[in-house]
């Protein structure tokens, strides 16, 4: 069986040992923390995404970001396909909206959440040197539950 692909950007934005996330408040993903991003429209370069994104879940402007690599997960029915930016410039501070908050998270408290989606794996100890580095290839295979499973690293 063929897996659909959603295209997708995550970006990255950490300063002071803290990460840019944003947590849904509606019922589908109820306190999810989720790092900012979202689909690559028709006609968008990445990079655009990256920037409208996280304006729109986090009302923060990038100033300069990078792509760092490429991160699929795999679910059970579909698979996400997520380009990987990182900023440390930005413009503004984190606001709130009806679906979501945006704020500061220290990392390690961060992982220790439950409500996690899998990218936020990529900020663990063994892999939070690939956003520093770029040019990674991370896959995750995950369970319906979001819990991952199995890594494979193809740096």
């Amino acid at each position: 069986m063929d897996k659909p692909v959603r295209k997708a950007v995550r970006t990255f934005i950490m300063q002071n040992g803290k990460v840019l996330v944003i947590k849904y408040l509606t019922e589908k993903n109820k306190n999810f923390y989720d790092i900012p991003g979202g689909k690559i429209e028709k006609g968008e370069t990445n990079f655009d995404a990256s920037i409208r994104e996280c304006l729109e879940e986090t009302g923060i402007q990038i100033i300069n970001q990078k792509y760092v690599g490429n991160l699929i997960i795999e679910y059970p029915d579909m698979i996400f396909d997520f380009d990987i930016m990182a900023c440390n410039q930005i413009k503004g501070e984190p606001i709130n909206f009806d679906e979501n908050e945006s704020m500061w998270i220290k990392i390690e408290d961060l992982l220790k959440e439950n409500k996690i989606f899998p990218c936020i794996g990529i900020l663990k100890p063994d892999y939070k040197k690939y956003l520093k580095y770029g040019n990674f290839k991370i896959k995750f295979v995950v369970a319906k539950d979001h819990i991952i499973l199995r890594e494979e690293i193809t740096d």
